[in-house]
């Protein structure tokens, strides 16, 4: 078979895949087992566990990642239509933005303390602070 024909008989068993997926979830509530989706599907169990064997991916292997499109492409719907929670996903997971965070510290320090507690444990005076 010529390459370009392979390619597209694997884009349509990943489709085919992809929606027998999406259907027996929603019906079952739960992960498809090969079976079902052979039934479902139309497709040998061959080839179905052939083609999700090409879908993994370090370090997930996991078999619904066939789904991963599908919930890519709601996400884009979603922020699309001004959700800015689903805009903030799509930056993390798309560009690897990653939101800036800040650290307060509230409390006084007094280095000349520091330093003297620290004169004195290398020295080996007991600390008063200590509890031991």
């Amino acid at each position: 078979m010529v390459k370009s024909c392979k390619n597209i008989t694997w884009e349509l068993n990943h489709s085919i895949i992809r929606d027998s997926y999406v259907k027996l979830i929603q019906t079952l509530k739960r992960k498809p087992i090969y079976d079902e989706v052979v039934t479902d599907s139309g497709l040998s169990r061959n080839t179905i566990q052939k083609h999700l064997q090409l879908l993994k991916f370090d370090p997930s292997v996991h078999k619904l990642r066939v789904l991963t499109d599908d919930v890519i492409l709601s996400i884009h719907e979603t922020a699309t239509k001004g959700s800015t929670t689903a805009q903030k996903l799509w930056m993390q997971i798309i560009e690897g933005w990653s939101e800036k965070t800040v650290l307060e510290h509230e409390s006084n320090v007094n280095i000349n303390d520091v330093r003297k507690r620290l004169i004195d444990r290398l020295i080996g005076k007991k600390d008063l602070g200590d509890k031991k």
